[in-house]
């Protein structure tokens, strides 16, 4: 079935780039600082959001067996971009990202893909937040990038949902970044998933929904 929506691309973009432009003023106002958003980094995004709207077209889970190398490929994009010559470069640390993603002991995709089916019938934004926060908690999913391919990963659900992609801007960026690094620091040991990271979820499934912005999403044709 076509994909009844997609991610409005050219609004994607001039959002994270008024956030670049504004990145020192929203740094000084983070809990905890963040490493400047270089050009690389937007770019990345971008072919990242591009790709999602790929996935929205073949009607793909990220977290669906058929959709799990599209998730790997992700976390590679905003690392590495599309450039094939810089792949090869960083080989050693695909190898070593693809291990870890599908066999590391104390968290890999199968638990992800397990929080996934059981709350299959949540609202979009709770199932976002959910496992946005499972993701990048510790330990994380991937070595680096977490946060970056944890937006990707919301996207791709919300807008298979119906609902706005989620995309970082001037004004939501406090309310992302700070519990995000929060989410960062807390373990998924048993006082972490009962009492830390359930309210951490609850309050960003909130926030997910509070900043969604009609206008990143468009119909697809």
């Amino acid at each position: 079935m076509p994909a009844k929506f997609r991610i409005n691309l050219e609004a994607v973009e001039y959002y994270l780039r008024t956030v670049q432009k504004n990145f020192e003023h929203i740094n000084d106002r983070l809990d905890m600082r963040r490493e400047a958003m270089r050009d690389e980094i937007v770019e990345n995004m971008l072919a990242g959001y591009r790709y999602i709207n790929n996935l929205l077209d073949q009607d793909l889970s990220l977290v669906e067996q058929t959709g799990l190398h599209h998730f790997l490929e992700l976390n590679h994009i905003v690392l590495c971009g599309e450039d094939l010559k810089k792949r090869k470069d960083f080989q050693q640390h695909v190898l070593a990202t693809a291990d870890r993603f599908y066999s590391q002991k104390e968290f890999c995709i199968k638990d992800l893909r397990f929080w996934a089916k059981n709350h299959q019938h949540i609202s979009s934004w709770k199932r976002a937040a959910g496992m946005y926060i499972l993701h990048v908690s510790q330990p994380q999913l991937f070595f680096e990038g977490n946060h970056r391919t944890g937006a990707l990963l919301m996207s791709n659900i919300l807008v298979r949902g119906g609902k706005p992609p989620f995309v970082l801007t001037v004004d939501n960026a406090k309310a992302y970044f700070d519990p995000s690094s929060l989410a960062k620091s807390t373990k998924k040991d048993l006082v972490g998933k009962l009492y830390k990271l359930p309210k951490i979820k609850k309050k960003f499934a909130k926030f997910l929904e509070a900043q969604a912005n009609p206008e990143l999403l468009i119909q697809a044709s």
